[in-house]
């Protein structure tokens, strides 16, 4: 697999959306290859119907919620991700086993080390490059406020918390694994240039 898979964590409002579209043009002329973007979750054909129960308002129980979240990786990884890196194209998406590990072991009390375990035995490709896109929860809650939240964001900045915490000790436990950007005070551009000139010793 030639082209570069590179995934970005945040909590929600993290402005990851944004910088996904902004790190695709920027890769696609450094590198001179198509750059694909995605998310998670539904970032397949049907999946959005998946999307929409998930963060709907039902309520579902951890393990449940854990298990929808890597059935629908599953499928992206089939349908999306491992087609178009075997077609040399890079790959940008938005969340990926971090996000799973930060929202259902840090957010929702599942052991960490058994959510760890089920998602390495699905075999997901690993990342190049992971980016950890760091924004107080506060600064998170306010940026959502003018959306009609999904059902995790509806939890509040007491999620948000933890799973900004859970975040925070990935990248420290890994920091050859991760690109951390705090993002605190800094403009949307202030962003994007601080991620592009950590990705230039990589790309």
């Amino acid at each position: 697999m030639a082209g570069i898979f590179i995934t970005l964590e945040g909590i929600d409002g993290a402005g990851k959306s944004t910088q996904s579209g902004r790190l695709a043009e920027w890769l696609k002329q450094r590198t001179g290859r198509e750059t694909v973007r995605t998310y998670e979750p539904g970032g397949w054909l049907g999946g959005e119907s998946l999307r929409g129960l998930m963060l709907s308002g039902t309520k579902f129980s951890a393990m449940s919620e854990l298990l929808l979240f890597l059935a629908d990786r599953a499928e992206h990884v089939n349908r999306v991700i491992l087609p178009s890196l075997r077609q040399n194209c890079n790959v940008i998406c938005e969340r990926w086993n971090e996000s799973t590990i930060a929202y259902q072991a840090g957010g929702h009390d599942l052991n960490p080390g058994h959510v760890k375990r089920i998602i390495s035995a699905c075999n997901f490709p690993e990342p190049n490059i992971k980016i950890l896109l760091d924004i107080p929860p506060e600064t998170a809650i306010e940026r959502i406020k003018s959306r009609k939240p999904d059902r995790f964001e509806a939890e509040g900045l007491p999620l948000m918390r933890r799973v900004a915490e859970s975040y925070r000790r990935m990248a420290s436990d890994e920091p050859g694994k991760f690109i951390r950007v705090d993002c605190d005070g800094m403009t949307e551009d202030d962003v994007f240039q601080a991620i592009a000139s950590r990705l230039e010793a990589f790309v």
